[in-house]
């Protein structure tokens, strides 16, 4: 079996010479197991070792035993020997979780934090390939798809690695008894009192009653689903890096991307973009998958938005699609009056306004026309004006455009994002808009032939000079 083992580990490229491995015990069959087949290789690889005991504090005396059994193994093998003493019951209590799930977390934790401070390069996990059976099983009651299907990974890029995935239960149990090995046996782990328990105490020898070599089929079953699955994730990374833009929080497409692609593509794409923004998929179920598939297949809406868990928003923006993490912020309201012949900054916007009055003569509007000014016939605007983000019901009449519009359709139609528009500046007087700052200004308030005074408001956008001096 130690050969095996060896096979395997070269196979998945586990191990390299010199490094230092953190080996997890808990002083059961697998554990143990593992640590002896390690000292072993040890001398081929010249490794250094270490092992790490976490005790969960759930079973008493039992639990202490376990520890003092694996200080004395360690002690035995000449191999240092770290204990960690985790509260679960407080932790599930304190976080809201399951005893399994919150003793998962205390171990990961704890492995990691041991792995840096040592510096040492792998963790070495017992698991074996009934355990990988049992999760097939589990993923496949609850639901999963062919990632799921791939069973637990031999090998992570975190540096966790499973030597013993490629043995069956008996095999470590008589590998055990033929070394003399006495392990320690949690006695929990033969009552059916967790789910995982309950598929391997109750549903797979009742499965074994129709074939006989179900885990063997399972075992076999994650192997070809994870050769697969390594072979779609190298493709799509190659996919995801030609079409994703990064934009600080944010992952941009084209919409035409998404809609000339399979819903294979559509679905991995987004499964991408969301494990790049929060590293997992977590509450990403199948039902939200296909919303936004349904979504996507929808091209005469060309602007919605879906909200997934965990703060996660889905953005069609007219030809660009935008995936991101919502972030909280308070909607922006302000209002300031505009005063003749001063200059105001806003501080929401980062914008420095100035109005002044002159004679039309000494204006030269046909001649002096930027994209930064505008200028109106001060007696059709008046005196009292005000600078403002946008409100409900705002309606103008752009110049070259027919009739009224609403401000709300005029922002839609020159496909400014929604976030976006409260940011957009408003000029008003008393009867209403007379410009949304850099756009077309309301042709009622410009300047004709009968104009006498000019009122000539300028911007300058400090926000785009402090970018600019920060390049």
């Amino acid at each position: 079996m130690r050969e095996k083992v060896l096979r395997y580990i070269e196979k998945n490229h586990m191990i390299e010479k010199g490094e230092g491995i953190l080996v997890a015990v808990s002083g059961g069959p697998d554990s143990i197991c593992l640590l002896h087949i390690l000292k072993w290789i040890k001398e081929f690889y010249s490794l250094h070792l270490v092992v790490v005991h976490v005790n969960h504090m759930l079973r008493g005396e039992n639990a202490c035993k376990d520890e003092r059994y694996v200080q004395e193994v360690c002690e035995s093998w000449k191999i240092p020997c770290y204990i960690y003493r985790a509260d679960i019951k407080k932790l599930s209590q304190e976080e809201r979780l399951s005893i399994e799930e919150a003793g998962r977390k205390a171990r990961y934790e704890y492995f990691f934090y041991m792995k840096e401070k040592l510096q040492l390069q792998k963790i070495a996990l017992g698991q074996h390939g009934d355990d990988n059976a049992e999760t097939i099983l589990m993923r496949i009651l609850r639901g999963t798809g062919p990632k799921g299907l791939s069973g637990i990974s031999p090998y992570r890029k975190d540096g966790v690695i499973r030597p013993l995935l490629c043995c069956s239960k008996d095999e470590i149990e008589e590998y055990c008894n033929f070394y003399g090995l006495f392990p320690r046996i949690d006695t929990s782990n033969l009552k059916p009192i967790y789910f995982r328990n309950k598929i391997r105490l109750e549903l797979i020898p009742y499965l074994e009653q129709y074939n006989r070599n179900l885990k063997l089929h399972l075992r076999n079953l994650g192997e070809m689903m994870r050769e697969q699955q390594e072979y779609i994730d190298n493709e799509m990374e190659k996919l995801w890096r030609k079409n994703a833009k990064i934009d600080n929080d944010s992952v941009i497409f084209f919409y035409d991307f998404f809609r000339y692609s399979s819903i294979f593509v559509q679905k991995e794409m987004l499964k991408k973009s969301i494990s790049w923004i929060k590293s997992n998929l977590k509450e990403i179920s199948f039902v939200h998958m296909q919303s936004f598939v349904e979504m996507i297949k929808n091209e005469k809406n060309t602007i919605w938005t879906l909200e997934f868990p965990q703060e996660i928003k889905i953005q069609r923006q007219y030809e660009k699609l935008l995936i991101k993490k919502e972030q909280k912020k308070e909607k922006i309201i302000f209002e300031y009056p505009l005063v003749i012949g001063e200059r105001i900054f806003i501080p929401e916007i980062h914008m420095e306004f100035y109005v002044c009055l002159e004679n039309k003569e000494k204006a030269d509007i046909i001649k002096s026309n930027p994209t930064n000014k505008v200028h109106f016939d001060f007696e059709k605007v008046g005196k009292s004006l005000f600078i403002r983000n946008r409100r409900p019901g705002d309606i103008f009449k752009p110049l070259g455009g027919n009739g009224t519009k609403k401000l709300k359709d005029y922002f839609i139609d020159l496909k400014i994002p929604r976030d976006k528009r409260d940011e957009i500046p408003i000029i008003v007087n008393e009867k209403g808009v007379i410009w949304p700052v850099g756009y077309r200004p309301d042709k009622r308030y410009i300047v004709d032939e009968r104009t006498k005074m000019v009122l000539t408001i300028e911007y300058r956008d400090r926000k785009e000079e402090q970018d600019d001096n920060h390049e």
